[in-house]
């Protein structure tokens, strides 16, 4: 059984290595049981960078708003960057808390 269960973890890793290693790469600690002191201060900065990122971008075209041309530009970059920090904050935060809930309904 033990055989099986360590087989099936390895093809695991081998079909989803890439996206692992993009959810890591994204600050998404995933398939992790303990981080390390690095990885923690590099999760750190990449959200206070993209965090910034997003903010400066909002406080550009409110800024810039009768100036269409440089408005239409930044929303051009706002609104993809937009999408993905939804999809960050669901793969970061919502994703773990439900997981979270569903284990401890479980072993309760």
């Amino acid at each position: 059984m033990d055989s099986e269960n360590i087989k099936l973890n390895t093809l695991t890793d081998r079909r989803f290595s890439s996206i692992i290693l993009l959810f890591r790469l994204a600050g998404i600690p995933f398939r992790k049981k303990k981080i390390s002191t690095i990885y923690a201060v590099y999760t750190i900065t990449v959200i206070i960078c993209a965090s910034t990122t997003y903010l400066g971008m909002l406080a550009d075209v409110y800024v810039h708003w009768n100036n269409l041309g440089r408005a239409m530009t930044t929303m051009r970059g706002l609104i993809p960057f937009m999408n993905i920090m939804w999809i960050y904050i669901y793969c970061r935060y919502v994703r773990t808390l439900t997981i979270t809930v569903t284990i401890t309904e479980v072993s309760v």
